[in-house]
């Protein structure tokens, strides 16, 4: 795949003389009878309706050979991986301690809330230091808290993980 000058990963096709080695290949396209003819009728078919021939499956049995205009079909290529780019939702996340108070932790939740609701997954991270490590199963309370206050609205994706200092889970929305 080659990245054109905005970044999307554009497939390589075979265009019109490009296409070669194949002795007979199925034809596809808009208003074209699906059928397999020689590369030859293939061309001629195509130079008829003025299109070109683009490659889709070669290694297929038949090859699969579509009949339509190239520049096209990358505008139309381009224009649903730009949709597809804008519609990924980014991670969002939050981070608590250990001794945070009420009040901090009901907004941080509200925060949390705000951003499963807008289609984000949110990653909470408890971060323990010193003592804090040797009562693990204490220090978690403050990352409990807050998932049981978001269960309206988020369910965690598998239970909250150690990692080194950290306790982490990542919450995404329910249903």
């Amino acid at each position: 795949m080659a990245k054109n000058k905005n970044g999307f990963n554009m497939p390589k096709f075979r265009v019109n003389d490009e296409i070669y080695g194949h002795k007979e290949v199925r034809i596809v396209g808009d208003g074209i009878e699906s059928r397999v003819v020689s590369l030859g009728e293939a061309r001629r078919i195509a130079e008829d309706m003025e299109l070109d021939l683009i490659e889709i499956n070669g290694a297929s049995s038949p090859a699969i050979i579509k009949i339509a205009s190239y520049e096209k079909m990358l505008y139309e290529l381009k224009k649903a991986a730009k949709k597809n780019k804008q519609s990924a939702k980014p991670l969002k996340e939050i981070q608590l301690s250990v001794n945070i108070t009420e009040h901090d932790l009901q907004t941080k939740a509200n925060n949390a809330k705000k951003f499963i609701e807008s289609g984000s997954k949110v990653k909470v991270t408890l971060t323990m230091k010193g003592r804090e490590l040797m009562r693990r199963d204490e220090s978690k309370r403050s990352i409990l808290e807050f998932i049981v206050m978001l269960e309206d609205v988020a369910t965690p994706e598998s239970q909250p993980r150690d990692d080194g200092n950290k306790t982490i889970v990542i919450l995404k929305k329910k249903g």
